[in-house]
Parts: structure tokens; sequence; C-alpha cells
């Protein structure tokens, strides 16, 4: 009898495996915090992790994010570089510890920490160490703050079932947590409720709410535009199409993985790595179609 488990499933736990495995082995003390600034009073920090959101003023700071808790410490010396008010709120993305490992911390520091209803209910169910967010919402909130409004609304299940999209609107600044990144192919988390087509469907939310001056901070990577995310969404699209006419020939996961259909992307997209990898898209799109 075959007791191995079947391809996607042995994707999915690699996948959740990995970044424990890269979280034991991190040399805290070696990570540098970066300020870059976007637009306004938005900026975002760059440590290890996720792109920290970062937007300050007379009201108070307001975070996205907050990386890995060793690193909390650093995190509130860059943000001192810029203001030295009180943080008073903080937005998670999704579920995933380098976006959510902070949250205990900046909690002992009364940081009100918000999220969507799945990110708490996920992390209970992935049975995360992570503190999860306070307050959850539904669908969208809006917050008021440095002369700003902050729009945080859900997008379709996409990188998980939790995502959320943050919008400044006098700014024009989007923060996409790891809906979309500019590092490398997407990483969509089927086990923690992520799809391919949901994700098609939050780049053209994102599409839909930018303009051509809009700043969108990715999850992973360097500021980014609504030019770049439509082409980034077509190159999807175009993969997709190839793997529905594989599935309709009759071959197998490992007949699309091996048959080249991302060739002309990968130098500039295959992250090397399972998660955002050229293999890894292949088989969550294959198993997701068939």
């Amino acid at each position: 009898m075959n007791n191995q488990p079947a391809p996607f499933t042995r994707f999915v736990l690699l996948a959740l495996a990995a970044p424990a495995a890269a979280l034991a082995q991190q040399d805290w003390d070696a990570v540098e915090m970066t300020v870059h600034p976007v637009a306004g009073s938005v900026s975002y920090i760059e440590g290890s992790g996720g792109n920290i959101g970062l937007f300050a003023g007379d009201d108070g700071v307001f975070l996205i994010d907050d990386q890995y808790a060793p690193l909390t410490d650093k995190i509130v010396a860059a943000v001192r570089t810029v203001s030295g008010e009180p943080i008073r709120f903080l937005v998670n993305t999704h579920m995933h510890p380098d976006h959510t490992g902070g949250n205990e911390n900046f909690g002992r520091m009364g940081t009100m920490i918000y999220g969507h209803d799945n990110v708490r209910k996920q992390m209970a169910i992935a049975d995360y160490d992570e503190e999860p967010p306070l307050i959850t919402f539904s669908e969208d909130m809006s917050f008021h703050i440095n002369a700003e409004t902050v729009h945080v609304f859900k997008t379709p299940n996409a990188h998980t079932n939790g995502d959320v999209y943050i919008r400044f609107e006098s700014a024009n600044v989007i923060h996409t947590g790891d809906v979309y990144r500019t590092t490398s192919y997407p990483y969509i988390d089927a086990a923690n409720g992520g799809t391919f087509a949901g994700t098609i469907r939050a780049y053209d939310l994102l599409i839909e709410k930018s303009d051509g001056d809009t700043k969108i901070i990715p999850g992973h990577g360097v500021i980014s535009n609504v030019n770049e995310v439509r082409a980034f969404r077509d190159m999807l699209l175009v993969i997709r199409d190839r793997v529905a006419a594989a599935i309709r020939d009759g071959m197998s996961l490992d007949e699309v993985t091996a048959a080249g259909l991302t060739a002309e992307y990968d130098e500039r997209w295959d992250s090397g790595r399972r998660i955002g990898s050229a293999a890894t898209l292949l088989e969550t799109i294959y198993s997701e179609m068939n």
C-alpha cells in the first residue's frame, strides 16, 4: 500500500513546515530595518518578513503587520526615526507568522490590533503560537487618523481566506499584504483557504481600486503600480489557460510540471524555493482546476 500523501497535499505540508524551519535558523541580530518613504506620510519598513506599512502623524502611528516577535524592538526603533507618537493601531493583513509574530508584544504596549474574522479563526485552526488580532471585522472598516481615511477591506480568498487590502485614500497608497508580491510567483496557501481563482479576482479588485498614480506596497518586494499588477495578472491568466488545456489533453500533474508552461517567465518570477516557485504555482492551479 502507498501511504505517501498526494502531490498537492505533500506541497501543503512542506510549505507549512518551511517557515518554522527558517524561523529556527534566523539570526535576529543580523536583521536590519529600513524605512522606505512611499507617499505623503506613508512609508514601509523592510526587515525580515512581510513589509510593514507605517503611517504617522499627530494623532499617532498606524502600522500594517509586525513581522516576527524577536524583531519588535527593532521595529519600534525604526518607527521612532519617523515619529515619537504612540503606536495606536495595527492591522494584520492575514494570518502568517511573518505578519503577525509581533502581535503579543505590540498588544502589551497598548496597541489595538485588528484583522479579518478569518485571521483569528484560521490561526486557531492552524494552532499558531502567535497572538491573533484583538478586534475583527467581516467585510471592511475605516480609520480616520492624521487627516487621512484608511480603508481596510476584504479581498476574495487569495493568499489565505483572511486577506485584506489597506487603502490610504488621500495619499493614494494601497498595501496588499501577501496577495501581491514583486519577488516571485504568488504563494497560495490552500491549507488556509487561499485559492488561485480568488487571487485573480483579488488582482482585478486591486486594479479597480488603483489609478496611474497609486503606489502599491506588496507583501514582499518593492513599490509597484497598477500597470505592473495588470501585467502580473495577465501572465497568470496565460499560465492558467495553458494548464487548463493540458488538463483537457489528459496530462498528469507531473507532465504539466515538466511541460515548461511557465518557461518564459521563470527567470523573473521563480523563487527557487517551494514558496513562490513555478512548480508550486502549477500544482496549485492543477489541483484547483482538475
